[in-house]
């Protein structure tokens, strides 16, 4: 039987848990990574329970070598349809200002987890000719949030970065999806004190993911609502941005993988 190899980093919890339920299945292969072994093995087990083939991997997406090896005997044994990088962390301003500590950590998990995840597959689907490569962003990557400086600046960067990547790769047949989700219901999102207007449950953003990835489509993003408000509010002025922004309530210090 023909199965699809499918990579999914952050697959321990929240969205990443979520799209790895979801992907179970006869005809798919799963490699999940995450750092905690319990949880990850809890949905590997789910997973294993729906007919998959699952191998959970335990790695720090930001430890570059070790994802590329892994990485590598994946795509040398079973070769490598589809890797979603779904893994990062966000810290807030609660309790002041981000620390320079917190600043590095979520732009190593990030910006350089999306990097140590994504670039060694390259070279494997360009060899083949094809494979889907899908991007967590962020609508948080559209504006600067004063409550989460870093996590906005690291999912914008990726943003760009899936937007140019697209380009890049379409002539070799592979196909970059960069996912633009607006609040799901995660752990990381469990600590907000404020209103989440539009939030959905993470089956339901893994769905919207899949379905996305399965027709190839270039960004995937909702609500839509949201998103195209984000895209029109970078159109106003710069200081009527830093007035709204400045209002905006503090985000607890938390990070999840």
């Amino acid at each position: 039987m023909f199965r699809k190899t499918i990579i999914i980093t952050g697959a321990s919890s929240g969205l990443g848990a979520a799209l790895a339920i979801k992907y179970s299945n006869v005809a798919n292969k799963l490699f999940l990574f995450g750092r905690s072994e319990q949880r990850l093995e809890q949905i590997a087990t789910i997973c294993r329970e729906n007919g998959a083939y699952v191998t959970g991997i335990i790695a720090d997406v930001t430890d570059a070598a070790l994802m590329r090896q892994h990485l590598d005997d994946i795509a040398s044994e079973h070769g490598i349809d589809i890797v979603i990088a779904c893994a990062g962390v966000s810290a807030g301003t609660l309790d002041g200002p981000e620390t320079q500590a917190q600043a590095l950590k979520i732009f190593a998990t990030n910006i350089n987890g999306v990097l140590n995840t994504v670039m060694p597959v390259i070279p494997h689907m360009i060899s083949k000719r094809g494979g889907n490569i899908a991007i967590v962003s962020s609508m948080a990557g559209f504006l600067g949030l004063s409550s989460a400086p870093s996590y906005s600046a690291s999912k914008g960067a990726v943003r760009l970065f899936s937007d140019a990547l697209r380009g890049y790769l379409k002539k070799y047949g592979i196909n970059v999806s960069t996912i633009i989700p607006g609040y799901i219901t995660t752990p990381m999102t469990e600590v907000n004190n404020f209103p989440m207007p539009f939030k959905i449950d993470a089956e339901r953003a893994a769905h919207k993911i899949i379905h996305g990835i399965a027709k190839n489509k270039g960004v995937i993003a909702f609500p839509l609502l949201m998103y195209f408000f984000l895209k029109l509010l970078n159109l106003l002025p710069s200081g009527f941005i830093t007035y709204i922004n400045a209002k905006l309530p503090a985000k607890p210090a938390f990070e999840e993988i």
